[in-house]
Formats: structure tokens, C-alpha cells, sequence
């Protein structure tokens, strides 16, 4: 059997059931372990520990460039990126297409939790040509 590692991110909200309804409602997360303090929700295959730590919380404009994300396969992140704008759900940055038609062609969007914590989601057209991957351990987007 070959071994699946977890990445476990954590990091504060300012309201864990507006956070848990986001992550739950609009990204399809399960719940895991919560209590009065913190939860975890499993996204994706991995853990989010989202800490009720609303002092911790930094505006938008505190962030600067930090956000964590997701690489989807082509396939899932536009039915995502599709079932988001059907639903009318904001995108902080709407889908984008980069480097269109070269071997490094991807797509993304990025969304805001209501805590302020951007998350890019994209897809790469081919995994391999636009991380410089040799024998392709992950296959993630190629189509």
C-alpha cells in the first residue's frame, strides 16, 4: 500500500461558524474534530484547523501576498469555478486563464473566507511543463 501524506494548515478566524459555513457550503469541506475554540475541516483530502482567534485576524491589506490554495484537475476546477458563479458567490479574483495555448496554460481564481484568508484555486493545463516536473509524480490537471 502505498503511503498518503496529509498537509495540515491552521491558522485564525474571527467567527468559526460563518468560517465553517464557507469552507462546508461553498468548497464542499467535511467537519472533523470541533469544539468551542477550533475545528477542523477536511478539504480536499487534507486538514484545516480553523482557530477562534479573532484578535489574530488580519485585514486584507495586513496579508500582502499570503494565501494557501489548491491545484485541481482541469476538469473539477471549472466545474467549481462554473458552480461558484452560478451560485453567485463572490470570487476576490475572477477565473483567469494564463499563458493560454503554451505547454504552461493554466487557470485560477482566488476566493476570501469571511476571516479574510485568500485561497487560489487553479489547474494546470499540463502539471509536468509548468512546474518543470520530470516523470510526473503528481498528474493533477493533465488532460
Amino acid at each position: 500500500m502505498t503511503e498518503r501524506y496529509i498537509f495540515h494548515l491552521a491558522f485564525p478566524v474571527a467567527d468559526l461558524n460563518a468560517s465553517k459555513q464557507f469552507y462546508v457550503r461553498i468548497l464542499g469541506a467535511s467537519i472533523g474534530r470541533e469544539n468551542a475554540e477550533w475545528l477542523d475541516i477536511l478539504l480536499w483530502g487534507h486538514q484545516i484547523t480553523l482557530h477562534l482567534r479573532p484578535d489574530e485576524v488580519l485585514s486584507r491589506e495586513r496579508q500582502g501576498k499570503r494565501h494557501f490554495g489548491i491545484v485541481l484537475p482541469w476538469s473539477e476546477w471549472q466545474s467549481l469555478a462554473e458552480r461558484i458563479r452560478t451560485e453567485g458567490i463572490a470570487f476576490y479574483r475572477e477565473p483567469e486563464l494564463l499563458l493560454e495555448g503554451t505547454p504552461e496554460e493554466q487557470a485560477k481564481f482566488y476566493l476570501e473566507d469571511p476571516s479574510n484568508n485568500i485561497i487560489e484555486i487553479k489547474a494546470y493545463r499540463n502539471f509536468s511543463a509548468t512546474l518543470k516536473q520530470k516523470g510526473g509524480a503528481c498528474n493533477y490537471g493533465e488532460e
